[in-house]
């Protein structure tokens, strides 16, 4: 990219070098580079979706607070492909880690205020007044909501293209 050109002939230019860099092409059409999916520094990229775990630790309101600093959530999971996604951002064998589901009056809920579905994520939880949730590696858990664990906050990437 030469400086000598005009502004928007540079910019044009940075931009395709950004994405020559950035992105795999997916074949010769015009729409090849539209999955370029960018996630934040420290973050993992994993389907459509980027993950980031705490490295330190805290209770489930203090988790909340930080993804939500983060422009983010606690994870709630869709899926059992999206749980296994979590099992690779914590590593083997790991600890608990927060993710965001809470008992309220006995019912379980996520941060996105939808009802936790066990048919769809092949697990039941066991009806408490109140507690939070965690996962460890494919095992949801019920802990104590001021308990220490680390947590998994989970955003949409930025497309560059």
């Amino acid at each position: 990219c030469s400086e000598i050109q005009g502004r928007n002939q540079v910019e044009q230019c940075k931009f395709s070098s950004l994405v020559q860099y950035f992105c795999k092409p997916q074949g010769d059409s015009p729409t090849a580079y539209a999955g370029c999916k960018l996630c934040p520094q420290d973050w993992q990229l994993h389907g459509e979706r980027c993950y980031w775990l705490s490295e330190e630790l805290g209770n489930w309101t203090q988790a909340m607070k930080s993804c939500e600093n983060q422009n983010s959530q606690l994870v709630v999971l869709q899926d059992k492909k999206e749980k296994e996604h979590i099992k690779i951002v914590t590593g083997k064998s790991p600890p608990p880690v927060w993710i965001g589901l809470r008992s309220y009056q006995k019912m379980w809920r996520w941060v996105d205020n939808t009802p936790f579905n066990p048919k769809m994520l092949g697990t039941s939880l066991h009806k408490i007044n109140e507690g939070c949730g965690t996962l460890r590696a494919k095992d949801f858990e019920v802990h104590r909501c001021d308990a220490e664990h680390k947590w998994v906050c989970k955003k949409k990437p930025f497309l560059l293209f």
